[in-house]
């Protein structure tokens, strides 16, 4: 667990692939202090490949995956 307690999602992304019927929900919380990044959780987890990213990083990583596949 982190060492702050912000754990209230700022923003929220869930994408459903609906072939396979795999998911991911993405939740973006605030950092405890001012900042353009988030605190990444992937399914509930905390994110451990990029724990921390702004919201471009983020929609930078999910295009890349999603023409991929």
């Amino acid at each position: 667990m982190p060492p702050f307690s912000f754990d209230h999602a700022h923003y929220t992304l869930s994408l459903v692939n609906h072939q396979t019927g795999q998911r991911l929900n993405l939740e973006m919380i605030d950092l405890p202090f001012p900042s353009r990044s988030y605190r990444l959780k992937v399914n509930g987890q905390w994110a451990n490949k990029v724990p921390v990213a702004s919201k471009t990083a983020v929609m930078q990583q999910l295009r890349a995956w999603w023409v991929t596949h």
